[in-house]
């Protein structure tokens, strides 16, 4: 099966390999001109990439026997030699290889771990999803904006209070960045669950989004009521779950010791009970 088109994972391949290529041990000067590296591993900063990439060899790369150890043997970490193909040859009768494609394929594999390792830790090249929750009243709507490069997807799958919501999945491109596309749904308004008790749900979003990396999840949430509360679960399946919460021992219908303007309720609170600092008094 084929992998998941991944822009930024190919263009990490190509420079790892460029990076087996240097002569002698690694330095940060073979760092030059590996934009992806240094930006996945040093956020632009090319010392503190090759740092982060001898962390690694340190971590997981030691041993030259795994796949991850032959890229690096073959990249001269702890070997130096003049050339990756001296490398080659001395890799075989030290580790009792085969043959000299023996390492060249070990290396290979270990590039795509690596690079495995490294695009998860990528905080900046990856998609990301905005998911906006407004309450209104007794009713909730959910918005949700995805942005992601030209890169191989899935549509995400969203739940409604655990009901499949369906809805179209046509991606744009994005208007400000050349390089991504994107996508916003609207849904429909909910009704809240007006019979849920202390630290009970109220209304659960989930979104699951199945992409080569994992997304950025970011949410913002308007309860226009401050006995309401919103959290927030992330999962291992590149899904998230925004509910809110009833966060208080009355019952949602009492409004006692509230005040609204028609639009946002707030807590009224009588200022000689308040609990003041030493010195302060209500005049």
């Amino acid at each position: 099966m084929a992998e998941p088109a991944d822009p930024v994972r190919d263009e990490l391949i190509r420079e790892l390999r460029l990076f087996r290529r240097g002569q002698g041990e690694p330095t940060v000067t073979r760092m030059t001109g590996l934009f992806y590296l240094v930006e996945a591993l040093g956020d632009g900063i090319l010392e503190r990439a090759f740092d982060e990439l001898m962390r690694l060899y340190e971590q997981h790369g030691t041993d030259p026997g795994t796949s991850v150890g032959a890229f690096f043997y073959l990249s001269g970490a702890g070997v130096g030699l003049g050339s990756v193909d001296q490398r080659r040859t001395q890799y075989v009768s030290e580790h009792f290889a085969a043959d000299v494609s023996t390492p060249w394929r070990r290396s290979e594999r270990g590039i795509k771990e690596l690079v495995t390792l490294i695009r998860d830790r990528d905080e900046h090249a990856r998609p990301w999803a905005f998911v906006s929750v407004f309450l209104s009243g007794n009713a909730f709507q959910p918005v949700l904006d995805f942005n992601l490069r030209k890169e191989a997807w899935e549509p995400p799958v969203v739940e409604i209070d655990g009901e499949p919501v369906a809805f179209d999945f046509t991606v744009r491109p994005h208007p400000t960045m050349p390089d991504f596309v994107h996508r916003r749904v609207v849904l429909p308004e909910s009704s809240l669950n007006l019979d849920a008790g202390f630290a009970e749900r109220m209304a659960v979003v989930r979104v699951g989004w199945s992409m080569p990396i994992w997304p950025v999840w970011s949410v913002f949430a308007w309860t226009a009521d401050p006995r309401v509360a919103v959290h927030r679960r992330t999962f291992r399946e590149r899904a998230v779950e925004v509910s809110l919460q009833w966060w208080r021992h009355t019952p949602p219908g009492d409004v006692t010791g509230l005040v609204t303007d028609g639009a946002i309720w707030a807590e009224r609170r009588d200022p000689n009970t308040m609990n003041l600092p030493e010195g302060w008094e209500v005049r």
